[in-house]
């Protein structure tokens, strides 16, 4: 035993006098050759640019950069004459915690020294980008009994405050004794920087140790070099330098060098450990969770079925994950676009739960993605805005036998105000705008004139558009369009011969098409989930842009499900709240309000609008519509500081109006009698027994009158315009995105992607890799989350009841009691809002 141990005590009984080996983990290599038990020697940057499981011999903080579970093994051979030794480096990480594990095994080779075994257990704090503090613990076990008493503690912090800018900071084996003298402690002080898409990283690290208790002897320099690209080559290396002119001490440098072809989950690497005394190989294998670059196979088809993808995703009776499902969908459709894994796609096409101003949305999505890859719309259902859709794409297919409903756009209204008078119902109205045409089915027999004419520009508006969209994807006349629209109905055959449709498939050669599409053997696969990119290839913590939905009808309170599960409700509570909080965040540098709403309660609407007014005097607010962001939407959306709506997105509906319903013909009919007591000539203004008196009725005019008044000043304000600019456009008229914008009523045409990109222009962030974008669900308060189990529990409605719902008409009524008390129904109608 005392000739196996006689070389690793001779060796630290010189260290006194001796500079201690390089830090980084090329100094394993030169312990080793001195005879000293150490690990293997590994082709890692520093302390600052560790960041994977092999990184646990530089820092015990690299843990606290890998997200999931990660396997790595490393082969050496002949590092020291003969010798040969293999690791094992284990590490995940979860919410802000990540554990460490390795096993490396060393046999000396011709040193003599017995083979043993180093154990390291590693836990380190850390959020995976800007910051990580670790410790690990190690353990020798060997036959030698010096050599299996050894035993040390690390520490380890990583800070990375920005993009370009890592800083580490290590110390090694703290506490070791070998045969009873005190081991060196040993320093790592590292800077690094990552630029070229964060594919480029340098490093340079300075090395010391304390030979005397407590004292500091810088040693070595230590500079690294790695590049990752996107083909899924990576080459890395870390040269070592001496500083210290010690005696006994080679001046030459030492140097590790690997090559790594890289795929997602999988990597392999090879390279060399050069010293002065001898050249070794190494060799390893990756196995992760967290996904690396690659160059990927190109070979799946993923087959987006877009009506599923738009359905929120439940368990039981609850509804999980995204509440979003639309802005999960154009994500999807922006991470296919360079996903290289895929080679093309296959969308799925039925009958979609938007309108024209998300479907041009989704349409430019679908046109980006042809930019980069085949797209083929398998129209299995649907309509004229289906249709529209489909022509985004490389391809239209269509099952054979199938039908093709290209009929065109229509709008109709039911008016119920004689089958009222009826049952002895009637609706006492005051409205502001002669375009506002809300309450006509309770009070009329038919449109307005100003009602049919704004229907009319719409209609024209957006079919114009659809027939020169058509046209120029199908490369047909628009007249032609117009003449396959009179059709309507065409058999696929009939479709694909008047050039509307490309192929007839049946879903079973849907892969086969793809393939030859693709140019190569593919597989189609169901459904997409993108993987996002290993947390640490991007350093620190990036800036945010957040997303705020204003979704559904705008109402006083939380946001929740509307009644019967009719939608959703932005309460003004919860709007006010994360508007408030994305303010006060200082990640967050710009905010995007994506409006998706006919409007709703004026005050709670006026609250909604002064909160965005007072964020974007702290950062930028740009709003983004939707397929409607009308009257109490447009409001709102006038509080920001720039506004981007579809071409087909309905907005504007400048005017308000108050809505009471009046029952004494009913009550009459059925023998009801009332008596009322009051103090106050207008007590019963919200009474439905009977209808408004004059001083009632002038009591409510008033109010609409002084609120519409404050809606063009709002309007004023936020778009820049005198009030004798404002008025001939307000007067509550519906406006198609494309005419707004020509009416300076909102700033650019385009989708909530063109929103988030003038959000990151105007926070001066340089591109979309500079910010990550954060969205905030519209109803994700426990409130909503109860009203919307209870709604999923509520049997299914029956046919009649179906048949009502459809009718907006029936659907504005119900959300009548939603709101407040200038348009809802009388209080004690209401039950108390949650």
């Amino acid at each position: 035993m005392r000739r196996h141990l006689a070389p690793f005590l001779l060796a630290f009984a010189a260290s006194a006098v001796l500079p201690h080996r390089a830090v980084a983990q090329v100094r394993n290599a030169l312990d080793r050759q001195a005879g000293i038990p150490a690990g293997l020697a590994l082709p890692v940057l520093g302390a600052a640019a560790a960041e994977d499981p092999a990184g646990m011999g530089t820092t015990p903080a690299a843990p606290g950069f890998v997200r999931s579970l990660s396997f790595q093994w490393f082969r050496e051979g002949n590092v020291t004459e003969e010798s040969d030794a293999d690791g094992v480096y284990l590490a995940t990480g979860v919410d802000g915690f990540g554990a460490g594990y390795s096993i490396e095994w060393v046999r000396p080779g011709e040193l003599g020294g017995r083979r043993y075994r180093k154990n390291t257990l590693a836990l380190a704090l850390g959020d995976g980008r800007s910051g990580s503090l670790g410790i690990a613990w190690n353990r020798f076990t060997s036959p030698d009994p010096a050599v299996d008493a050894l035993a040390s503690w690390d520490l380890g912090l990583t800070v990375r405050p920005a993009r370009y800018l890592s800083i580490g900071l290590a110390m090694l084996g703290r506490d070791a004794f070998l045969g009873g003298v005190r081991l060196p402690v040993r320093y790592d002080i590292g800077l690094a920087t990552r630029l070229w898409d964060d594919a480029l990283t340098f490093s340079a690290d300075l090395l010391a140790d304390d030979a005397r208790r407590d004292d500091f002897r810088a040693t070595h320099l230590a500079f690294g070099a790695a590049a990752e690209l996107r083909s899924g080559f990576a080459l890395g290396g870390q040269l070592t330098v001496p500083i210290r002119n010690d005696p006994g001490v080679s001046r030459n440098p030492s140097a590790v060098l690997a090559l790594t072809w890289n795929w997602s989950h999988f990597g392999i690497s090879a390279g060399a450990v050069a010293t002065p005394e001898r050249t070794g190989g190494i060799g390893a294998v990756r196995l992760s969770g967290d996904r690396y670059r690659s160059s990927g196979t190109g070979s799946e088809v993923p087959r987006l079925d877009l009506h599923g993808e738009l359905q929120p995703q439940r368990f039981l009776v609850f509804t999980i994950g995204d509440r979003d499902p639309y802005g999960r969908l154009l994500r999807r459709l922006e991470a296919l676009r360079s996903d290289p894994e895929v080679a093309a796609v296959v969308v799925k096409i039925d009958g979609l739960p938007f309108e024209g101003g998300r479907t041009e949305e989704m349409r430019a999505a679908l046109a980006a993605l042809r930019e980069r890859k085949p797209v083929l719309a398998y129209l299995v259902g649907g309509g004229t805005k289906e249709y529209w859709l489909a022509t985004a794409a490389t391809a239209v297919g269509a099952p054979p036998g199938s039908t093709l409903d290209v009929s065109g756009l229509s709008s109709s209204r039911l008016f119920l105000r004689d089958a009222l008078a009826r049952l002895g119902v009637s609706f006492e109205v005051v409205a502001r705008g002669g375009y506002k045409s809300a309450p006509e089915p309770l009070v009329r027999t038919s449109s307005s004139p100003e009602a049919r004419e704004m229907t009319n520009a719409i209609l024209d508006d957006v079919f114009g558009r659809f027939v020169a969209d058509v046209a120029a994807a199908r490369r047909l006349a628009p007249e032609r369009v117009r003449s396959l629209v009179d059709q309507g109905l065409l058999s696929s055959p009939d479709a694909k011969a008047a050039g509307l449709v490309d192929e007839l498939l049946w879903p079973d050669e849907l892969e086969a098409w793809a393939g030859r599409l693709a140019g190569r053997r593919v597989r189609l696969t169901n459904g997409y989930r993108p993987e996002p990119e290993r947390h640490a290839q991007r350093w620190g913590r990036p800036p945010v842009v957040e997303i705020v939905r204003v979704e559904g009808t705008i109402v006083p309170g939380k946001s929740r499900s509307g009644p019967a599960g009719g939608g959703a409700l932005a309460g003004a509570d919860t709007l006010v709240e994360q508007i408030h909080r994305a303010a006060d965040d200082g990640e967050v540098k710009a905010i995007v309000l994506r409006v998706d709403s006919p409007g709703g309660d004026g005050l709670a609407s006026d609250l909604i609008w002064r909160e965005v007014v007072r964020a974007r005097k702290r950062k930028p607010v740009v709003a983004s519509m939707g397929d409607v962001a009308a009257s109490g939407g447009y409001l709102v959306a006038v509080g920001a500081e720039a506004i981007v709506a579809e071409p087909s997105t309905l907005t504007g509906s400048i005017g308000v109006f108050a809505l009471k319903p009046d029952l004494s013909g009913l009550l009459a009919k059925i023998s009801v009698t009332r008596e009322a007591f009051t103090r106050g000539e207008n007590a019963e203004l919200s009474s439905v027994a009977k209808p408004w008196t004059a001083s009632e009725r002038l009591a409510v005019e008033k109010q609409i009158d002084m609120f519409y008044r404050l809606f063009l000043e709002r309007v004023g304000e936020g778009r820049k315009l005198s009030p004798a600019e404002v008025e001939p456009l307000a007067g509550g008229r519906v406006w198609t995105g494309k005419q707004a914008f020509e009416r300076r009523l909102v700033d650019r045409l385009g989708s909530l992607g063109d929103a988030i990109a003038l959000a990151r222009e105007r926070a001066r962030l340089a591109g979309p890799g500079d910010a990550e974008v954060r969205r905030t669900g519209g109803s994700g308060d426990l409130g909503a989350a109860v009203s919307g189990v209870l709604a999923a529990m509520a049997p299914p409605p029956d046919p009649v009841s179906r048949a009502l719902a459809a009718l907006p008409e029936v659907g504005a009524l119900a959300l009548l009691s939603e709101m407040g008390p200038v348009l809802a129904l009388p209080p004690e109608w209401v039950l108390p809002a949650p």
